[in-house]
């Protein structure tokens, strides 16, 4: 073969894609399951995927996958697996079949002080077992489609699925973006108005079943008229236990795409579900619904994507009356005293974009910064007549709109984030973004524009101004656009 023919071959060879996923039990129990990923391969398609290593704070996943094997029409085919690549370079024409195995790498269920944040890394116990789509799913180096997924019985995702387990096509995206619950969940189905929730949850909590649909669909509902984006008509949750602790409680959320996760340990009290589920439910718009961000570099706007849905959650919880406007100034003097005794709270941006999962302070610094600016911005914004920062979600919301109905991504990148912030706020964003992000300047209560009815006290504390009056109008003005 000569070396032109060699060069048209290479050309026009085309890289298999997915079109469907299923997923198994391996044995009898979910102690490890089986995924297998389809494709409709024609004659010299070639095929190459890339197992995912790290997601989030959990690293080598590589390790939980086994068993790998990729079949064709006529039986096993040869395949190369280096590391996490695994590569077919001619495949016959017809179905072909990618499977592999995943299993839990500890023993016991995920618990504090073992895993970084627990349950990130998939957990797979003899009764059942749940895991995020990014650490199992392989990557690709061209875009996947939609695929359609299969699941067993007792098989749950951020998508529905029909009476014999089956889904319509759903994004890639979706799936590595995506929650996946299996076995000993209680299963349930509610409409709420025009939305279908979905849960599987296990274990006795301080909020039963019913309130914590409720609590979700009530927050759905309301972020939906908040930043003028009804985007939402399905939805899924999980929530599942934690091993009690020697002291105290403890309770961790995690937004996925229409989706979110909540692990706890049984003794949680129901303010702290409310405020989770609340604070996942708003990462469906910040910053899913206002644009996808790159993942590599997530950290460096943690202070946007934390941040700002942490003060956004206070605000929706003042306004749905789940806490008053002294539990609002008591929670966000909370985070404010959190952040001043914090031994990390002046790490300029480089250093904590690199550390970020280094410790709880680390982890806790950009919610922190992101709300006491988000506040403080707000608060200017609408001291100007102006509809404060649910304006500025809204106007990227329509962008990212804009975006997807031209056919492109809907991402959002920093200069477009920076760009909105500094329109609405001049440059009150790049003075203020400069001192305190990116130097890591301490933010100083006593400097920061608050609210009429509240003030930071003589020990910089944040309390209600005394002899405030009109405090009900004034919990409307910091809660309402």
């Amino acid at each position: 073969m000569n070396a032109l023919l060699v060069l048209a071959l290479a050309a026009t060879q085309q890289t298999a894609l997915p079109n469907a996923l299923s997923i198994t039990q391996t044995g009898d129990d979910w102690s490890a399951v089986t995924l297998t990923l389809s494709f409709e391969a024609q004659a010299g398609d070639a095929l190459s995927l890339t197992f995912v290593e790290n997601w989030g704070p959990a690293e080598n996943l590589t390790q939980l996958v086994s068993h790998v094997r990729v079949s064709g029409p006529g039986g096993p085919l040869a395949h190369t697996l280096e590391g996490a690549a695994l590569t077919v370079p001619a495949l016959p024409e017809g179905p072909v079949l990618v499977r592999y195995d995943i299993a839990q790498d500890y023993e016991g269920e995920p618990q504090w002080g073992v895993q970084r944040l627990p349950g990130m890394r998939p957990v797979l116990q003899p009764d059942y077992a749940f895991f995020a789509g990014g650490a199992v799913l392989p990557g690709f180096d061209a875009p996947v489609g939609d695929i359609r997924v299969s699941l067993p019985d007792t098989g749950a995702f951020n998508r529905p699925v029909n009476d014999t387990g089956g889904s319509a096509p759903v994004s890639y995206a979706a799936l590595t973006n995506g929650l996946f619950a299996f076995g000993a969940f209680r299963s349930e189905t509610a409409d709420a108005a025009d939305l279908e929730l979905r849960s599987a949850i296990r274990g006795d909590w301080a909020l039963d079943d019913a309130t914590i649909h409720e609590v979700t669909a009530l927050t759905l509902e309301h972020a939906s008229t908040l930043f003028e984006d009804p985007a939402f008509d399905q939805y899924f949750l999980m929530v599942t236990p934690l091993p009690d602790l020697p002291q105290g409680s403890a309770v961790i959320g995690s937004g996925f795409d229409e989706a979110f996760f909540l692990l706890a340990t049984p003794n949680a009290d129901p303010a702290n579900l409310i405020h989770t589920i609340t604070h996942e439910v708003l990462h469906e718009w910040i910053p899913r619904r206002a644009g996808q961000t790159d993942e590599a570099t997530d950290p460096s706007r943690a202070w946007f994507t934390e941040g700002f849905t942490e003060y956004f959650t206070q605000r929706l919880l003042l306004q749905t009356g789940r806490i008053t406007l002294e539990d609002y100034a008591a929670n966000m003097d909370a985070l404010w005293t959190a952040y001043m005794t914090s031994d990390v709270n002046t790490l300029p941006a480089e250093d904590l974009n690199e550390r970020l999962f280094e410790s709880e302070q680390t982890e806790r610094l950009p919610y922190q910064r992101g709300a006491l600016l988000a506040l403080h911005w707000d608060t200017i914004l609408k001291a100007e007549g102006d509809e404060g920062l649910t304006r500025v979600l809204a106007n990227l919301i329509d962008r990212a709109d804009a975006l997807e109905a031209d056919g492109r991504p809907r991402t959002l990148s920093d200069e477009a984030l920076h760009a909105s912030l500094r329109d609405a706020l001049g440059a009150q964003f790049d003075t203020d973004y400069q001192r305190y992000i990116v130097e890591g300047g301490l933010i100083d209560l006593r400097a920061l524009t608050l609210p009429e009815c509240l003030e930071a006290d003589a020990h910089a504390h944040l309390r209600l101004k005394p002899g405030s009056e009109a405090l009900e109008a004034c919990a409307a003005g910091i809660s309402q656009p």
